[in-house]
């Protein structure tokens, strides 16, 4: 984004359901990082060990990070269940759900992850969308609160989490985020989607090319996602990635489970992301809230066959996001 280079004041912060509190003011005179985010974007999880350092680092000295969590998904816009990202992550700072995105037009955002910094006057003065750039925001994070009075030595910057971090990585181009629902899906069927109705998939003899994935048995279609309807409906998809990602929902009260194997295979030890178990030679991923469930992590980045196969109806899949390696 261009540098803010207009004296321009802060909007001020929506009513919301503060889902972690103090409640914050952007009036209250001091330094403020305003981090619009989302439970399930994988762009944003990988923003939050810098947002946890920085409160860590420079609350003390009087900066406020408020993390503005504006829903993606209807099953996103539930308290209890930001509630539950909130603690999972282990988020120190306020949170406020923002389910009608009256703050993001306030804003006038349109990314997941986007940062604000605000001055102790109350003026915009930084922001950056999407992942990167940490160097450069806590180097502004520095000089505001410098110019808010504080002179005591700051810190060195942080040291990148990961080599994807550092500035001047080439990354290898991953596939793009695939939704599954009919509103943005990419759905290669014969049947193609069917709003609001129960269809049932035939297997295709080849896969979808990457960007687009294919179904078998019976699911239903909503907008947002697909529901798997009957023990044994699948998905499956080719993709360029290191790191592979999907946003499930399990049936209401309970712990789901989807089989999950790569290249016809189990998922291999060393590529299993973090919510895989291995059970009699088969690999399985369990999720018990509707969250980003870490299907593949790899330090290989390559192409990717994957056959997932849903142990019980009524589980909900909305979107699969891939990640790449750096040099």
């Amino acid at each position: 984004m261009p540098p803010i280079t207009v004296p321009l004041r802060a909007p001020g912060l929506a009513p919301g359901v503060w889902v972690q509190g103090p409640q914050v003011s952007l009036k209250s005179g001091a330094v403020t990082l305003v981090d619009f985010w989302e439970s399930t974007c994988v762009n944003c999880l990988r923003t939050l060990p810098y947002l946890r350092a920085w409160h860590e680092r420079y609350s003390p000295r009087g900066l406020v990070i408020v993390g503005v969590h504006t829903p993606e998904f209807e099953v996103t816009a539930d308290p209890a269940v930001v509630a539950a990202a909130v603690a999972a992550e282990a988020i120190p700072y306020p949170v406020l759900l923002d389910a009608g995105r009256a703050t993001w037009q306030l804003f006038a955002n349109k990314y997941w992850p986007a940062k604000y910094l605000i001055d102790a006057r109350g003026y915009l003065r930084y922001e950056h969308a999407g992942e990167g750039a940490y160097g450069e925001t806590e180097e502004w994070i520095q000089r505001l609160l410098r110019e808010a009075g504080d002179t005591a030595p700051m810190p060195a910057l942080l040291e990148p989490v990961r080599e994807v971090d550092r500035p001047g990585a080439v990354c290898q181009p991953a596939t793009r985020e695939a939704h599954l629902g009919w509103h943005r899906g990419r759905l290669l069927a014969a049947e193609g989607y069917r709003p609001g109705e129960e269809v049932r998939h035939a297997a295709r003899e080849e896969p979808a090319p990457p960007g687009l994935f294919t179904a078998r048995g019976l699911w239903l279609h909503e907008a947002e996602y697909l529901e798997a309807r009957e023990p044994g409906a699948g998905l499956e998809l080719v993709c360029d990635a290191a790191e592979v990602n999907l946003v499930l929902a399990p049936p209401v009260g309970e712990t789901a489970e989807l089989e999950i194997e790569a290249g016809g295979a189990p998922v291999a030890v060393e590529e299993r992301g973090a919510d895989l178990v291995a059970r009699d030679g088969r690999t399985f991923a369990v999720w018990d809230r509707p969250r980003m469930v870490r299907l593949v992590d790899s330090p290989d980045f390559r192409r990717r066959h994957l056959r997932l196969r849903f142990l019980r109806p009524g589980a909900r899949a909305y979107a699969f996001s891939f990640g790449t390696v750096c040099t």
